[in-house]
């Protein structure tokens, strides 16, 4: 195992508001989760079919420590900034935690 935390997290979002959703991770909180020690990376997935479709993000972190630095001392419950919150249909209350136990990339 790689000792990676993966968090997974989901939402329904517009198709119309996806673009703009992103945009305004990027601008107002990735720059935040950057300086949490302990935070890997975050990706973004779209259902490709339907509207509005389900995002799932995923945070790697380097351990629940991290996640905990992210979150707060209930790792789970759901961190949605009040600015986002216009771009969210309905989400998920709370994440789930997955060992990656396999991440291959195309070099």
């Amino acid at each position: 195992m790689t000792g990676c935390v993966v968090r997974r997290w989901e939402a329904r979002v517009a198709r119309s508001d996806l673009d703009g959703w992103v945009a305004t991770y990027r601008d107002r909180v990735l720059g935040h989760v950057r300086t949490v020690d302990g935070f890997q990376s975050v990706a973004f997935h779209a259902e490709r079919d339907g509207d509005p479709c389900r995002v799932t993000v995923f945070m790697k972190w380097d351990d629940m420590d991290a996640v905990k630095r992210f979150a707060g001392n209930d790792p789970a419950k759901a961190v949605i900034p009040d600015f986002m919150q216009p771009f969210l249909l309905d989400t998920d209350k709370r994440a789930t935690f997955h060992d990656e136990i396999l991440f291959e990339a195309h070099q």
